[in-house]
């Protein structure tokens, strides 16, 4: 069991290829300009789901390339997620993205066995805090201090491609009333975004009169 923000059965923006995404609910750190603080809360604002409802989701689903898993901090809960990913490994020919708040070195030196075995059958991992004053909208990446690890070898031709890719997208989910964001937003975004929505409704407020 893995206790969920939000999940999206598919998505192209966060990982290679069409991806099937969950955002784990609670995070113990506090990085300025996080850009999903509601999923900080820990044992709340979530929902629990099944391995085995993620595993009919994603199967049910064609074409996927993979699943990315990120928060929250998918780590705080690395026993339903070595389940899930145990499950992911040994039914479909799906990769594992994961996002973390904690670097590569520190969870590795937890010595958890459900951390290590993530770790181990996971292709990539991008690690570190958010430090908006670095975010210089590189793909994948919320800040350059953050590392993109290739822990297989699916993907590690593509490497330099990746390091070098400066250009993010972001899709919008509009369900039940809610709007929902996908991906990584570039510095400032926030600001930017309310002010072309303020721009647009005086628009038609204009174009009413």
């Amino acid at each position: 069991m893995l206790y969920l923000y939000h999940r999206e059965t598919r998505t192209k923006v966060l990982g290679p290829g069409e991806r099937y995404v969950i955002w784990v609910q609670g995070c113990k750190k506090r990085c300025p300009g996080c850009i999903n603080p509601e999923g900080r809360l820990e044992g709340q604002n979530g929902y629990w789901i099944s391995t085995e409802k993620i595993l009919a989701e994603l199967k049910n689903e064609q074409g996927l390339m993979g699943i990315t898993v990120s928060g929250g901090e998918p780590f705080l809960q690395a026993h339903g997620l070595a389940e899930l990913v145990k499950s992911i490994k040994e039914n479909t020919q799906l990769d594992i993205m994961l996002y973390s708040g904690y670097t590569l070195a520190e969870l590795r030196a937890k010595h958890d066995k459900d951390i290590n075995f993530v770790l181990e059958h996971s292709d990539i991992l991008v690690d570190g805090e958010y430090i908006e004053e670095l975010n210089n909208n590189t793909i994948y990446r919320g800040s350059d201090n953050q590392e993109i690890h290739f822990l297989s070898p699916r993907y590690r031709d593509f490497k330099d491609i990746i390091y070098n890719t400066h250009n993010r997208d972001l899709e919008f989910i509009s369900r039940n009333g809610e709007l929902f964001m996908i991906g990584i937003p570039e510095k400032g975004f926030e600001a930017k975004f309310k002010r072309a929505i303020l721009e647009r409704t005086n628009f038609f407020k204009e174009e009413e009169k």
